[in-house]
């Protein structure tokens, strides 16, 4: 069995909660499936925003941004490095310390609402105590309790071809007009425009024979 949770959480110290705070209009979220380098502190994040002046003014401000730098600006939103500075708090360690699964974070009213997976309920709660010591304010917004989740491979895709997909869709790749081209997918991707050109076709092509062809025969 799997517990799915969506939690709020909030603290002036946790992630760009100043820049959540100080914007109301701006909508934002970690893109994890764009490559993170948690060791360093590293996170790609996405940015819906009327005024990204106003979200850089706020960036520069943030005292839980140690740097940042725009990687896409699309249409519809950009894409942000951003690099914590050491007066974060974070959460996000303790959900891996009880085998949690971060499968979206967003900004929500002065703080973070996360959609968790996690093993049982026994990790639930010792999120909730993790959060009681370290003055974190968490509500459980909603929570289920089901199978396990599918595995994200079942379709036959590799972890890089499904991260590519990802990303490409995250992006606007896949809008009308596109708010992304290959050149800026390869570039937040880290890889060669002929790697990710690869990844999307050999994905889009194995969803297409497991998902709409009945018989490949």
């Amino acid at each position: 069995m799997v517990i799915a949770t969506k939690l709020y959480v909030e603290h002036p110290d946790l992630p760009l909660t100043p820049t959540i705070r100080s914007s109301p209009d701006v909508e934002l979220g970690v893109f994890s499936d764009a490559g993170t380098d948690p060791e360093n502190d590293v996170y790609i994040f996405w940015i819906e925003a009327p005024d990204y002046d106003a979200v850089e003014r706020s960036l520069a401000a943030d005292h839980t941004v140690d740097s940042y730098s725009v990687l896409v600006e699309g249409d519809r939103r950009w894409t942000v490095r951003v690099e914590y500075s050491d007066e974060v708090t974070l959460i996000t360690p303790e959900i891996v310390d009880v085998g949690g699964l971060t499968v979206e974070s967003r900004s929500y009213s002065n703080g973070w609402m996360i959609h968790l997976q996690l093993r049982d309920h026994d990790a639930l709660f010792a999120l909730n105590e993790y959060a009681k010591e370290n003055d974190i304010h968490l509500d459980i917004l909603e929570l289920h309790q089901g199978e396990e989740p599918e595995d994200p491979r079942e379709f036959g895709l590799t972890e890089a071809q499904r991260e590519a997909l990802v990303s490409a869709y995250v992006q606007g790749y896949y809008d009308v007009p596109r708010s992304t081209s290959l050149e800026e997918l390869a570039s937040t991707l880290d890889i060669s425009l002929t790697a990710v050109s690869g990844r999307l076709r050999r994905g889009s092509a194995r969803l297409v024979e497991d998902i709409l062809v009945e018989d490949p025969d």
